[in-house]
């Protein structure tokens, strides 16, 4: 496990710093207001910890996006002090001083942020699924202090501490992190989840969840989805008709395995035997669904989505700016 830091500030880069340091995973433009930002950033393995003091700064995160940067980890974000409005796209809230919203990041989002002081904790799915297993039901998810305040102060003492804090520190402190998460989680109910609403997305879910299982498999289609949620037909091109039908969620999560198994580099197999073990039945097939949409076959992907890893993370590369160090950070967490 390493450790890198850097503090970015508005004074000295300006907004173009500020929008290029983010550039890999998110849209940022500036509000009505005046902008200032400073930012101090810290890794640890898999979790990444930001102190924030942002104002006259909007993020967002659409499904384009999304799917471009391929980033699929979690972040918390405790707010101080300030103004924050967070969540899902196009049904932000707002927060108040004290209070941690929850971020699935393969999920559109959008955030504004006016005077406000935050601390933001980035942490690999694998870890936060291993405590919280629904967890992405709470995307956009506000915690209130009365459920969240040790998940938070744990959070504001972490950002306090992270210049001295070493590596093993860390890993027992994301897995208390997590821990705490479950547990807040455990007293709130998903936004949204009321009567026929709450009906449509566990169904939704579980066909979801069917989906996810066999995902390798080439032959899984909208009649096995059907069969195994047990659902009909009808049902289950009504409950996916919104993002593009049954066929076209199998096909984008299967690009969005593949595009994560692409960035590993833990990941050694061969682009044909990948394409075939996440169920595509052709690399050809494959190729073009993958190149239309994340701009690049396979293997330049493979090849590009690597290459801000080459050499020690634990020690940035010469000449090597903030924004490409975060986009490793982000991407190291897959």
């Amino acid at each position: 496990m390493s450790k890198q830091s850097f503090i970015f500030t508005s004074e000295a880069d300006g907004f173009e710093g500020y929008q290029a340091l983010y550039s890999s995973g998110a849209d940022v433009v500036v509000t009505d207001t005046p902008f200032h930002a400073r930012v101090e950033a810290h890794r640890f393995g898999r979790m990444n910890v930001f102190e924030r003091s942002l104002s006259g700064v909007e993020h967002r995160r659409d499904r384009a996006r999304v799917r471009r940067d391929g980033f699929d980890h979690f972040t918390l974000q405790y707010l101080r002090s300030g103004t924050f409005y967070g969540g899902a796209l196009d049904a932000e809230r707002r927060l108040a001083p004290g209070e941690i919203i929850l971020f699935d990041l393969t999920r559109p989002q959008r955030t504004r942020l006016e005077s406000a002081r935050y601390v933001t904790v980035s942490l690999s799915r694998e870890l936060v699924e291993a405590a919280a297993p629904e967890v992405s039901r709470f995307h956009g998810q506000v915690l209130p202090e009365a459920v969240s305040g040790l998940l938070g102060d744990l959070m504001g003492s972490l950002a306090r501490r992270a210049a001295a804090t070493t590596p093993d520190t860390a890993a027992s402190t994301a897995l208390a992190l997590t821990e705490l998460l479950a547990g807040a989680l455990g007293q709130v109910r998903p936004d949204g989840e009321v009567s026929g609403t709450l009906i449509s997305d566990l169904r939704r879910r579980r066909a979801e969840a069917f989906i996810d299982a066999r995902l390798n498999d080439p032959s899984l289609d909208v009649s096995m989805v059907a069969r195994g949620s047990g659902l009909s037909r009808s049902a289950l091109y009504r409950l996916f008709e919104p993002t593009g039908g049954v066929a076209q969620h199998i096909l984008t999560r299967r690009l969005e395995r593949l595009s994560a198994a692409l960035r590993s580099p833990r990941e050694t197999r061969s682009i044909t035997t990948l394409t075939l073990d996440h169920g595509f039945v052709s690399e050809s097939h494959c190729s073009r669904a993958f190149r239309s949409t994340f701009g690049l076959p396979p293997g330049r992907y493979r090849a590009e989505m690597r290459l801000p890893r080459a050499g020690a993370l634990d020690e940035p590369h010469p000449g090597e700016s903030a924004a490409s160090l975060l986009s490793a950070w982000s991407r190291s967490l897959a």
